[in-house]
């Protein structure tokens, strides 16, 4: 406490005071409360503060006192008038009451509420908010500002392999890369998990080009400040952000719409191949739109079992039938045949590929039971595409038994193909797989060889029994030195290794001879026939009856029937 004369001069002090300030009571005698006064408030403060005195008797309210070591002190200060018999005032005196820890209880309840506890930013709450008030102080400027959304590429990965004490160090220096690359008065935010939202709330312009102009600018900036690994431990992990970017102007208004526009373009700029800045269009949102309608057609189709199969021949070098490519078909109620181009990306990306594997497989099993019964057909095989997430499924292997079993499908007349991303990662579960099914006779074939980077060590250790030149480089193999040589390569792969080979997307005779002088190959492609549903397979397969097939001399099949 402290006590003064009415023109606040201070009089006397008590020994608590004197401890909280440094100053010895000498020193304080004669003074005015301006010496300890804190510049957090400004003159007008402390009018109103003895305005309310010299009117009432008396004030009290949060106060910062500022030391003799120039040290800034939460108080609570009730200032009370001391009166004489006659009522006129005499005196003052402060009463300063310790709020230190309730100061900072307050601003540990406001981190909680209002920042992310591992990276320090603000937080989902904090970012709406400044977005809220950025959008407010637009529309009084005219000026555009931007959201950018970050994703950081593969985090998951990192947690898997290396645990969450290390995920959470490369956030908190992804936190502090992307920090550095904004203004002083943009934001940072940790949306949540390896997700970051930056908000440039003013871009200073009235016009939308010279806006996407600095957005961009400083997107790169954060490309740009990932490009070196992140030293995590004795772990060197490196990592990219993939980055959606929208403008808002000052006639947006709707907070999320912003933050779904950036996270859509966020998403586009990982279907781009990741580490890449995208800016969100419209029409994005019209493609978004009409996928999820897909999904939710493909979802329902599935439940229903309406998705099919089509068969494209395969023929051996002598132009006889092999058997057939089974390839999936969606024939949609209300959008007609709808291409595997469009929904099989949707299936792989929602995890739909799952059931639509199990369908598509249990269908070709099925057709392969019904060919057995048909002179014509019971010879045929049946190649069908097993997705890298099929694979692996833990219980992949006894799946496919059951489907071989429950209908009656000879397991030696099927072939699953894979493609090079299966051997991604966890080889030797792949291998392993693929053994315990080769023990009951189905055959495996590798699809879009060389498209890939699958290693050749691999390719030795993996029981295949066929190696597929891709279409790719078969389209212009008769143009580009480069395909040619990539189909030989293969070609003399194959032999060294036993395997066989089955060249696709043969289209003119002139492909076919070209491939046909390099080896004894199996060929696919609209030259032999385009994929046809069961029916008309079948009678396909007739047409290629050893009598029939015994009037040709060379070259491949009947045309007639392709």
């Amino acid at each position: 406490m402290i006590v003064t004369d009415t023109k606040g001069v201070i009089l006397s002090a008590n020994r608590a005071f004197v401890s909280l300030t440094g100053y010895a009571v000498e020193e304080l005698v004669g003074q005015t409360a301006r010496l300890f006064r804190s510049h957090r408030r400004d003159a007008e403060f402390y009018r109103g503060m003895w305005n309310s005195v010299q009117l009432t008797g008396g004030w009290q309210g949060d106060m910062s006192l500022r030391t003799k070591s120039g040290e800034n002190c939460a108080r609570w200060l009730t200032i009370s008038a001391v009166k004489d018999e006659t009522g006129e005032v005499t005196n003052y005196i402060g009463s300063y009451y310790d709020i230190s820890k309730l100061k900072h209880a307050e601003e540990k309840i406001q981190e909680l509420a209002y920042f992310d506890q591992l990276t320090g930013l603000p937080n989902r709450v904090l970012l709406i908010d400044r977005v809220r008030q950025a959008l407010n102080a637009n529309i009084r400027s005219k000026c555009y500002g931007a959201l950018l959304f970050i994703d950081l590429d593969n985090f998951k990965t990192l947690n898997d392999s290396l645990g969450h004490h290390m995920g959470d160090m490369l956030l908190k220096s992804a936190a502090q890369r992307i920090s550095h690359c904004v203004r002083a008065d943009d934001t940072v935010a940790r949306f949540g998990g390896d997700e970051f939202v930056v908000l440039l709330a003013n871009l200073g312009t009235q016009k939308a080009k010279a806006a996407a102009l600095q957005a961009e600018a400083i997107g790169e900036q954060i490309l740009a400040a990932f490009t070196d690994a992140f030293q995590l431990d004795t772990y060197e992990y490196p990592c990219t952000p993939s980055v959606g970017v929208t403008l808002f102007s000052p006639e947006d208004r709707n907070v999320d719409e912003l933050l779904k526009r950036a996270d859509l373009a966020m998403y586009d700029a990982k279907t781009a191949g990741r580490n890449g800045l995208r800016f969100f269009d419209p029409a994005m949102q019209t493609m978004i739109t009409a996928r999820a309608a897909l999904e939710s057609d493909l979802r329902e189709d599935l439940k229903k079992g309406r998705l099919l199969l089509h068969y494209q021949p395969q023929v051996d070098h002598q132009g006889r039938l092999l058997g057939a490519e089974a390839l999936a078909r969606w024939p949609h109620a209300q959008k007609g045949m709808i291409s595997p181009s469009e929904f099989i990306p949707v299936a792989e990306s929602t995890g739909l590929i799952l059931p639509l594997g199990a369908l598509m497989l249990k269908t070709a099993c099925h057709q392969l039971a019904r060919w057995s019964t048909d002179p014509a057909t019971e010879r045929l095989t049946i190649a069908i595409n097993v997705s890298a997430l099929q694979m692996r499924q833990k219980t992949f292997v006894e799946e496919v038994r059951a489907i071989v079993e429950q209908t009656g499908a000879n397991p030696h007349r099927l072939k699953i193909e894979l493609t090079e991303s299966t051997l991604v990662s966890n080889v030797d579960d792949l291998i392993a797989k693929m053994d315990k099914l080769k023990t009951i006779g189905i055959g495996f074939s590798l699809d879009d060889f060389g498209t890939g980077y699958s290693s050749l060590s691999y390719l030795k250790r993996l029981p295949l029994d066929q190696l597929k030149i891709d279409r790719s480089f078969v389209k212009d193999i008769l143009v580009d030195p480069n395909d040619a040589a990539i189909a030989q390569m293969i070609i003399a792969l194959s032999k060294s290794l036993g395997l066989s080979v089955i060249a696709e997307g043969v289209e003119t005779e002139e492909q076919y001879a070209f491939l046909a002088q390099h080896g004894q190959l199996n060929y696919q492609g609209y030259l032999f026939g385009r994929p046809l549903p069961p029916v008309d397979f079948e009678s396909l397969a007739r047409a290629f009856s050893p009598r029939r097939r015994s009037k040709r001399v060379r070259g491949p099949v009947n045309r007639t029937y392709a």
